[in-house]
């Protein structure tokens, strides 16, 4: 009984304790729970990224960088479903995951070395390398599509993005130099179509602090390669850089003509100008159309050349055609010009409002000669310009319209005007009667020969004589005059002298005549 008990009491003593036996493997476990659960909150988040390729990503090698220090690593890399990518996966520090959104965006950086670039030559060495460029976003993501090209820009610069619109692209790209007088302040950050189809929206990004000198009178101008003009006004060459030559490029600036601007407010967009020449060309919103015909030729005359009034110009040529006339075989070229009003102040009116003619004054003009004539503007290239003054004792042309606009009465060019004149000089030339005189003087040398010649070899013989006669005296008057000393004697003889000097030119005559007989007629 006593032993029963003591058995008894020593199992209930055994059964409510614990054996030390477990008291190891327990700890180790709660060790490595804590480890694991410390593993889980530290890891970072897993994203994936596809890139049209892989070239140079390593799985376990190539880093992930922000601002150039590491916040991830790629752990392998497979080719998408359809193999038309790659899809890269990789695993970012734990302090990344709130930037991961729908604008977070990622690229490859490699060696590049371009017109007025380097890039990633530090991959020379180290391999590449793919940039994060985090923002946060409305929504949290971990699939991204890589970009192909590194972005014009990223988080944290300084500046502003615009929007211009142009007809054409030209040999702009992606990265493409923005300058300003020759400084280079910012760059192409992308470029698309509008919903329209005809023309294209343009990103730019100007940095700071090139952006503060952004307003709504500012002038954007397509910069790319050399451009050179040859115009009535002569030849022009223009170019910003040798980048922009060949990469392509813009230029902005603001013109002191056009005024000081305001900011311009969001979603403004700016047109983009072919050249520095129309980006600085003020533009007028009034504009009145004329037709102008001339009935010579208007070779060298561009769409665009100068109108002016006595050399300050009033207008440019819109367009011109060539139109014929089946019933009468004619053809004329009506050439369209518009007159800026706004670039001249016409005093003793109302301020011109619309685009509409003011009949009175057009009317005037006219009646005072007012006309349009064809000029060169540049000898060199041949340019022509349309030049408008007032020409006097010039008939009255009554005002006409056609197609719906005023014609503007001509005169002809100066050249045009030289060959009228000239062809009247040749016209007068060719009705003289050349034969018939040419028959008169025939008849005329006849009678010269027979009749005139015989009676100059008379008068010769006559004049042979007398000078004979007069020798005789002359050599008489010497011979007394050295007989004698009286003064009378010595006047005398200054007398024959002049007298010798006399019949030597008469003798001169006379032998002349005996040779050029005809001289009598038609001079010496």
């Amino acid at each position: 009984m006593h032993e029963t008990q003591i058995k008894d009491a020593v199992w209930h003593e055994k059964k409510k304790g614990i054996s030390t036996v477990w008291i190891v493997p327990i700890v180790a476990l709660v060790i490595g729970a804590m480890l694991f659960y410390q593993s889980l909150s530290e890891k970072g988040p897993e994203i994936k990224i596809d890139f049209k390729s892989a070239a140079g990503i390593q799985a376990g090698k190539t880093l992930i960088k922000y601002k150039d220090v590491e916040v991830g690593k790629v752990t392998d890399v497979t080719f998408s479903p359809d193999l038309k990518s790659v899809t890269v996966s990789a695993e970012l520090k734990k302090n990344m995951k709130p930037f991961l959104s729908e604008k977070t965006r990622f690229w490859v950086v490699k060696a590049k070395v371009g017109m007025g670039e380097i890039q990633g030559l530090d991959t020379l060495l180290s391999g590449v390398y793919i940039v994060m460029d985090p923002r946060q976003g409305e929504q949290y993501v971990t699939r991204f599509k890589g970009l192909d090209h590194i972005p014009v820009v990223t988080s944290g610069e300084k500046g502003r993005t615009f929007m211009l619109q142009a007809d054409s692209i030209g040999s702009l790209d992606v990265g493409s130099p923005i300058y300003y007088k020759k400084f280079k302040a910012g760059s192409v950050a992308s470029y698309k179509l509008d919903k329209n189809g005809k023309k294209i929206d343009i990103e730019v990004f100007i940095k700071s602090p090139f952006d503060q000198l952004i307003n709504d009178k500012t002038r954007f101008y397509n910069a790319s390669g050399i451009w050179a003009n040859i115009s009535a006004d002569g030849i022009e060459v223009q170019t910003e850089s040798l980048v922009s030559v060949v990469m392509g490029g813009l230029a902005f600036d603001n013109f002191p003509s056009h005024g000081r601007g305001k900011p311009v407010p969001k979603g403004y967009i700016f047109t983009l100008y072919d050249n520095f020449k129309e980006a600085k060309k003020l533009h007028y919103t009034k504009e009145i159309f004329f037709w102008i015909y001339f009935n010579e030729s208007i070779r060298g005359l561009s769409e665009g050349a100068p109108v002016e009034y006595r050399g300050v110009k009033i207008g440019e040529v819109v367009s011109y055609s060539l139109v014929g006339n089946a019933d009468t075989a004619e053809f004329k070229i009506p050439i369209l010009i518009k007159i800026e009003p706004e670039r001249f102040n016409m005093q003793g009116h109302a301020k011109q409002v619309g685009n509409d003619v003011n009949v009175a004054v057009f009317f005037r003009l006219l009646k005072k000669g007012f006309r349009a004539q064809l000029k060169s503007g540049n000898l060199l290239t041949g340019e022509l310009y349309i030049d408008f003054d007032f020409y006097k004792d010039i008939p009255y042309v009554e005002p006409k319209k056609e197609y719906g606009l005023y014609v503007i009465p001509t005169v002809p060019t100066e050249i045009a005007s030289f060959k009228s004149n000239a062809q009247k000089i040749m016209q007068r030339i060719a009705d003289i009667p050349f034969d018939e005189i040419g028959i008169e003087m025939r008849d005329l040398m006849k009678e010269v020969r027979t009749s005139t010649i015989p009676k100059v070899d008379d008068a010769v013989d006559s004049v042979d004589k007398l000078i004979n006669d007069t020798n005789k005296m002359m050599n008489a008057a010497r011979k007394n005059y050295v007989d004698s000393t009286a003064e009378i004697n010595r006047k005398l003889l200054k007398l024959l002298d002049e007298m010798t000097r006399t019949t030597k030119s008469i003798k001169h005559l006379t032998d002349y005549l005996e040779r050029h007989p005809e001289s009598l007629i038609k001079g010496k």
